[in-house]
C-alpha cells in the first residue's frame, strides 16, 4: 500500500508498499534518533533533523534520477539504506568505529540484520548489490562526485540550521544529468553544478567545521574513547542511538556528559590556519601523542587537552564529467569558478587545540611550542569569514 510523507524540503514524498516494509523495521527506525549534524544544535538550535528524514530525501532524489536514467529499484533501496551504518551523532562516531571496530559506515552489510535483513530477502534484493551502490562501486547515483546524497544534505542542513548558503537548484541540476557509466552533466547544468559547489564551500566552515561543533564532537569522541579503552565493545555503537550514547557517557564519563549537555565546552587555546604552521608536518602528527606531550608541558591532566587536526576535505564534485563541444571534461576544467573554489577550499582548514577555561593560557603556550607557532592572534569566525 502506497503512503505519503510530508517532507520539509521536497514536499510530498511517495512511498511504495515495499519501501514502507523497509522503513518500518527497527533498524531503519533507529535513524529517527540519530541526528544528522551531530552536535550542531549547540550552535544552530534548529539543527535537530535526523538521518531518518535525510534518507527519505535521498531516496526521493534517487527516484527522480532513476526515472530519468532508467535504473533498477535496487538504487532506491541503496538510497534508503545508505546511512543505516551511522552510529550515534553520525560522523562524531566515525573515527571510533574505524579505529576500534574496523568499520566504515558505507559497509552496510555488517549492520543489515534481524528484521531488515529478512525484509530485504523477502523482497528479493541482494545485500551485496546494495552495498556496492552505497560504496559507489556499482553506480555513482548515491555515492559519486555529484549524487543524491549531497543534493539532499546541503539543502536540508541549510534549511534546519537557518544558514542560507546551502541553497541551490536541485531540480535544474537533476534535469541536466544523464548517465554514461557514470553521472554526466549536460552543458546546460554547469551553472547549477557551480551553485552546488559554492554551497558546499560555504557550508563547511560555517556549519560542518564550525569551531563549537568541532569542540563538542571531539569531547564526545574522547569521552567515548576512554570508555572503549576500559572494555566497552565499540561495535555496540552500531546498534545505539544518540540517547543510548549519552546515557553511557553519563554513567562512565559524568564530567564530560555534564559539559556537553550544559554547553560548558572546552575553549580554543590555539585555532590557526595552515598558513601559521608547517602544514605537511602537522598532518602527520598523532593527535593523542600531541595531547600527551602538550599536557605534560602545561602541567595539566591529559583529558583536559584535545588536539584537533581535521582531514582536508576534497572537493570530489569538481571531478564530475561535463559534456562540452570538445567532448567530456571534468567540471573544474570547464569552470574557472570551480577551479578557484577547489584551490580555495583548503583555506577553510583549521588546527585546533582545546581545553578548559582555566587552562587556556598554559595549554595555549605549550601547544604553540609543540607546533612551532610563534604568535597566535585569535579571531572570531566573523573575522575569519566576513
Amino acid at each position: 500500500m502506497e503512503k505519503s510523507i510530508q517532507d520539509s524540503i521536497h514536499g510530498v514524498i511517495k512511498l511504495d508498499g515495499w519501501m514502507v516494509k523497509i522503513i518500518d523495521t527497527p533498524q531503519f527506525q533507529r535513524l529517527r534518533r540519530v541526528k544528522q549534524l551531530g552536535f550542531a544544535d549547540l550552535v544552530y538550535p534548529g539543527a535537530n533533523h535526523t538521518r531518518f528524514e535525510h534518507s527519505l530525501g535521498v531516496m526521493h532524489i534517487a527516484r527522480v534520477l532513476k526515472d530519468r536514467l532508467e535504473l533498477d529499484d535496487v538504487v532506491l533501496v541503496a538510497a534508503l539504506l545508505h546511512d543505516i551504518g551511522h552510529a550515534p551523532f553520525s560522523h562524531s562516531s566515525e573515527r571510533l568505529l574505524e579505529e576500534y571496530a574496523g568499520f566504515k559506515h558505507e559497509n552496510i552489510s555488517r549492520v543489515i540484520k534481524g528484521e531488515l535483513k529478512d525484509v530485504l530477502n523477502e523482497l528479493g534484493f541482494s545485500i551485496s548489490e546494495i552495498e556496492g551502490i552505497v560504496t559507489g562501486k556499482r553506480t555513482s547515483v548515491v555515492n559519486g562526485e555529484i549524487d543524491a546524497d549531497r543534493m539532499d544534505y546541503l539543502v536540508r542542513d541549510s534549511h534546519y540550521t537557518g544558514v542560507a548558503y546551502g541553497v541551490f537548484d536541485i531540480y535544474r541540476l537533476i534535469d541536466k544529468i544523464k548517465f554514461e557509466e557514470a553521472v554526466v552533466i549536460q552543458q546546460g547544468g554547469i551553472k547549477a553544478a557551480e551553485s552546488l559547489l559554492i554551497s558546499r564551500f560555504l557550508m563547511y566552515p560555517t556549519v560542518y567545521f564550525h569551531h563549537v561543533c568541532r569542540i563538542a564532537r571531539k569531547m564526545y569522541e574522547r569521552a567515548m574513547e576512554r570508555i572503549i579503552q576500559t572494555g566497552f565493545d565499540a561495535s555496540n555503537l552500531l546498534e545505539m542511538d544518540d540517547i543510548d550514547a549519552m546515557m553511557l557517557i553519563k554513567e562512565r564519563e559524568r564530567e564530560f556528559y555534564g559539559r556537553i549537555i550544559n554547553r560548558n565546552l572546552f575553549k580554543r587555546a590555539v585555532y590557526v590556519s595552515k598558513r601559521v604552521v608547517n602544514f605537511r608536518e602537522v598532518m602527520r602528527v598523532n593527535e593523542k601523542r600531541a595531547e600527551t606531550e602538550i599536557a605534560e608541558e602545561a602541567g595539566v591532566d591529559e583529558k583536559y587537552v584535545i588536539v584537533d587536526i581535521p582531514p582536508v576535505e576534497e572537493m570530489r564534485e569538481s571531478g564530475v564529467m561535463v559534456e562540452t563541444d570538445e567532448g567530456l571534461k571534468t567540471l573544474d576544467e570547464v569552470s574557472p569558478l570551480v577551479k578557484a573554489l577547489k584551490t580555495a577550499s583548503i583555506e577553510n582548514w583549521r588546527l585546533g587545540v582545546y581545553t578548559t577555561k582555566e587552562y587556556l593560557e598554559r595549554v595555549g603556550k605549550a601547544a604553540m611550542n609543540y607546533f612551532g607557532i610563534e604568535k597566535v592572534v585569535q579571531k572570531s569566525l566573523d573575522e575569519i569569514f566576513p
